[in-house]
């Protein structure tokens, strides 16, 4: 309360306005002084500028100010007050003001200078009026003009989406697929792909610095693709996703803040609730190459994943290798998944190859839990049983298993981790009819060849496949039973 006394006596104003704006009980102490309200309003009009400023962004902190302060920054004629009195307004609930304040975004957006302060103040208002409205959401055209689409893999599995893209022309690329499509709606269903990417052409190999890469953006057209794909002339709010392999988060702020420049009239930038993502992509050591991602453009294909738990597949990986499987599976099937999890791989499995029984077993109770809601919501019968696989008998056999092995940053116990392959191949002769087969994820390779060699009586290793993880490496077994 010593501040506030002081600043109502004019001693010392301007330093000890700072002071209490700095102090982590401000906003306590002005609640219990509505009087010092009155104070500051009558600083919004003193000589000295950064009174002014300090004062505004304090009186944000009091209920029913939005006027004063709208007021005050009509009337306010320095540049660098005025990203304060809209830092005050965004302490309120501004829906009542969106008309009044989109008129001020729309006057800095056609401002002939784009100044630094202006800059200031669009980064204020830009969030302030996308959570105080409802944002019309963007919508693509169900038919446009073609345009190229990367549809990303998993590393080296590109040829797993070929069958998908027959019917367009495509080939691949270091990343996935490269397809030309006039819908992107047709190609959301397609359950092999992780992420869905539009090429600025012209905007790749970029050096990563500021000057290449908005080289890049010069080239690249992106208004022209925008009105390739939507009836829409309004602003797009954007962000920049930084997806090298060192972040570069200084770079990321001034390109974003460059974008902007380049396109002030269609691009406004913000980092919640933005229409699309302008993703900046390390392909190659130090050189990046630019994507647009449209982030309202929502595939329902893994809708049903309404649970998961630690270390659960993510569905594009267990559709990979359902594919990968797919020549090998029986349809109408008795299907076995031993350590199921939430369900991800053995509901894609049906997916693919309907089966005529599907059992999932966990000796993890939540796991088991959220594998029944999820299958729950995929529409697909699957019998779950909480209990230990290695202790799990049944009395008719399957014609397959698949599943996703524990491994050791799982259990954190190789001992452990190595008396449970042992015991789980041992059994597996009693689990598959003859001739069926094990489909088998995982990334402890050393284990799964001891085992195949001891059990060669029974088990034959068919086909395996590499899966890159990050820096780890996992592997996709294919077996059958003799």
């Amino acid at each position: 309360m010593d501040l506030i006394n002081s600043i109502k006596k004019n001693e010392h104003i301007r330093e000890s306005l700072i002071r209490l704006k700095s102090l982590e009980q401000c906003d306590s102490l002005l609640q219990k002084d509505q009087q010092f309200k009155q104070t500051l309003i009558e600083f919004l009009s003193h000589e000295d500028p950064k009174i002014r400023k300090n004062s505004a962004i304090l009186l944000g902190k009091y209920d029913d100010t939005v006027d004063i302060l709208l007021d005050a920054y009509d009337k306010e004629k320095t540049e660098y007050v005025k990203e304060a009195y809209l830092a005050g307004i965004s302490c309120h609930n501004c829906r009542s003001y969106m008309n009044r304040l989109k008129e001020i975004q729309n006057k800095l957006i056609h401002a002939s200078e784009m100044t630094k302060h202006i800059q200031a103040q669009l980064k204020i208002l830009n969030p302030l009026i996308l959570k105080n409205q409802v944002h019309k959401r963007k919508i693509i055209k169900l038919k446009h003009e073609p345009v190229d689409v990367v549809l990303t893999s998993l590393p080296y599995y590109q040829f797993v989406l070929f069958e998908s893209v027959l019917h367009l022309k495509y080939k691949p690329v270091t990343q996935g697929v490269l397809v030309r499509s006039d819908s992107l709606y047709d190609l959301l269903n397609i359950r092999t792909y992780r992420d869905m990417l539009i090429p600025l052409s012209g905007a790749t190999g970029l050096n990563i610095d500021l000057e290449s890469i908005m080289a890049g953006f010069q080239r690249c057209h992106l208004e022209d693709i925008l009105d390739k794909l939507y009836d829409d002339q309004s602003i797009f709010y954007f962000r920049v996703a930084d997806e090298t392999r060192e972040k570069h988060p200084t770079l990321i702020k001034k390109v974003s803040q460059a974008i902007f420049e380049l396109y002030p009239q269609r691009l406004l930038n913000t980092t919640d609730g933005y229409d699309i993502e302008i993703v900046l992509k390390e392909m190659k050591k130090d050189k990046v190459n630019a994507y647009l991602r449209l982030t309202h453009l929502k595939s329902s294909r893994f809708e049903y994943r309404r649970e998961i738990i630690s270390n659960s597949m993510q569905p594009y990986i267990a559709a990979t290798l359902v594919q990968l499987a797919k020549p090998y599976m029986k349809n109408h099937g008795k299907v076995l998944d031993p350590f199921v999890g939430c369900g991800t791989l053995l509901i894609e499995r049906n997916y693919v190859v309907p089966a005529k029984f599907a059992m999932g077993i966990d000796v993890f109770g939540k796991g088991i839990e959220a594998a029944r809601k999820n299958s729950k919501a995929a529409g697909q019968n699957i019998y779950f049983v909480h209990k230990d696989a290695l202790r799990f008998v049944n009395n008719e056999m399957f014609d397959e298993i698949i599943t996703d092995m524990p491994t050791l940053p799982q259990m954190n116990d190789y001992q452990q981790l190595q008396e449970l392959y042992d015991r789980f191949f041992e059994r597996i002769h009693r689990l598959v009819k003859p001739k069926g087969y094990v489909f088998l994820y995982t990334s402890e390779i050393s284990l799964v060849r001891k085992n195949l060699r001891l059990q060669e009586g029974y088990l034959t290793l068919v086909e395996h496949y590499e899966i890159p993880r990050g820096k780890n490496m996992f592997y996709f077994f294919i077996m059958q039973l003799k």
